[in-house]
């Protein structure tokens, strides 16, 4: 397997560990507000993400102040706007719209910001998986629609797209994978760090309440963003962002076989379209 096609599978393997991020929550407790999770699941994971760095040691060029910034903000307020998106809306449209919206919103970002120009098979693949996104999110009946949550998720993607593009900066910079996804993960654990005290924070030490926390910490934050940032070195951010679609179909999934949210026949057609996209981008 060349080079390329490592950092795109890791990148899908990455989209596949984001994925089981709103089912995760849903198994855990009740009534926990989605702010705490949002803030012990960065807690968590910077932790992790510590200990990766310290056991991969290298010498590395420092992440700008800014990009530690814009960074942390992006990721902060993705967990905020994330969780808050799938309490509201379920799983399934929650994630869907978050990630679908995000190729787009990176694309435009990553213009912004970097004056990156993207590819015409990105434009080819991200029309793809946006089509098999928007079949996805019709799939459901309409009158389960909550304008508030669909917002929340547009900035849950917005705010994702943040982080992707100035990643890749750093990235670009020589910052390290190790260096950059601890720092800016600490920095956004410590920006989020009093939502972890809205409501009651009992749930923290029950069976439930910490598998939850430690499963989020690990798989979708600490291994998911690994794999991400060792994707993100060599692949464009906008790129990265399509590949990593691989995120709401694995979520619809979960949903249906671990959840029971209902996926019908247009479902799974979206579904099946997204991979499509998948394939002819990593290929």
């Amino acid at each position: 397997m060349s080079n390329l096609r490592r950092r795109n599978a890791s990148l899908i393997i990455a989209g596949i560990c984001f994925g089981t991020t709103g089912t995760a929550q849903a198994l855990g407790p009740k009534g926990v507000s989605p702010l705490a999770v949002g803030s012990a699941r960065l807690i968590v994971g910077a932790l992790l993400l510590f200990f990766f760095h310290r056991a991969i040691s290298t010498s590395a060029a420092k992440i700008s102040r800014q990009d530690l910034i814009l960074g942390a903000i992006g990721v902060a307020l993705y967990q905020i706007t994330f969780f808050s998106a799938v309490k509201s809306t379920g799983v399934a449209i929650g994630t869907v719209t978050a990630l679908g919206s995000a190729p787009a919103l990176t694309g435009i970002v990553a213009y912004l910001i970097n004056r990156e120009k993207p590819t015409r098979r990105w434009l080819v693949a991200t029309v793809i998986t946006t089509l098999g996104i928007v079949v996805l999110s019709t799939a459901r009946n309409s009158a389960s629609f909550n304008l508030r949550g669909f917002l929340l998720a547009l900035g849950a993607g917005a705010s994702y797209s943040l982080f992707a593009v100035v990643s890749k900066r750093a990235l670009e910079s020589g910052v390290k994978i190790t260096e950059a996804m601890f720092q800016i993960f600490t920095l956004a654990a410590v920006i989020s760090l009093p939502l972890l005290f809205v409501g009651n924070v009992s749930w923290i030490s029950t069976a439930g309440g910490s598998s939850m926390i430690l499963w989020l910490g690990l798989v979708p934050t600490a291994i998911a963003y690994m794999a991400y940032a060792y994707g993100l070195e060599k692949v464009r951010a906008s790129t990265a962002s399509t590949l990593i679609l691989a995120e709401p179909a694995t979520a619809t999934v979960l949903a249906a076989v671990v959840l029971g949210e209902t996926i019908n026949g247009r479902g799974w057609l979206g579904i099946v379209v997204v991979i499509v996209g998948l394939l002819y981008l990593s290929l």
